[in-house]
């Protein structure tokens, strides 16, 4: 997969302003021995492959005659709006190993019968090369009853991805539902008060 970016002939806060406000992302790229070059690429179209390929995603990104593979090493996000606000790619080699943090989704959880499900840790961090990045990890919760745990060593990791993480940290974790006492219906009883009007008066 591939993304068109245009190299920026201007830089700086007013024409990042205007780039965005044309429905472009101003974009940083740099690393692998590469000159490091300012650039935009079409908001829609990155919005598109993101949503393909997640966060991890590694693509080839065609400027100025070139076309480098690369990956999302950081971005910053407009705060009022679910829009980026500008990116840092990272140019990447095919061999290159990369530290990546995985999500973790679960599968088969509509099959626990009783008890709570709760996914602990939301992604683990693996190293790998580009093109054998997953785009999650599943965990099978199917069977599992109330005090069962799954850890990192749990995990169906894929082949040539290496696990970072402490493989006893715990991912899931299936609990009782608290119990929330009933409220009694009996009346309160009212205190008893201790002599009468007539004795309190003598």
């Amino acid at each position: 997969m591939a993304i068109k970016a245009d190299v920026r002939t201007s830089t700086g806060t007013s024409a990042s302003r205007k780039a965005r406000k044309a429905g472009f992302i101003p974009v940083t790229l740099y690393g692998n021995g590469i000159e490091t070059v300012s650039l935009t690429v079409d908001r829609r179209e990155f919005d598109a492959l993101l949503k393909r390929e997640g966060a991890n995603a590694v693509f080839d990104l065609e400027y100025d005659g070139n076309v480098q593979k690369v990956w999302i090493k950081d971005f910053a996000k407009a705060s009022l709006q679910d829009e980026f606000y500008s990116l840092d790619l990272e140019a990447i080699s095919k061999d290159q190993k990369l530290t990546v943090d995985v999500p973790l989704v679960l599968i088969n959880e509509e099959t626990v019968k009783e008890g709570i499900v709760e996914l602990i840790a939301n992604t683990v961090q693996v190293e790998t090369t580009p093109d054998n990045i997953p785009s999650n990890i599943e965990i099978d919760v199917e069977g599992l009853v109330i005090g069962d745990v799954k850890t990192v060593a749990d995990l169906s990791i894929p082949a040539n991805v290496e696990v970072l993480d402490d493989g006893e940290q715990t991912v899931v974790t299936v609990s009782a539902p608290t119990e929330v006492p009933e409220e009694s219906d009996e009346e309160v009883a009212e205190p008893e008060v201790i002599g009468s009007e007539e004795s309190q008066e003598a």
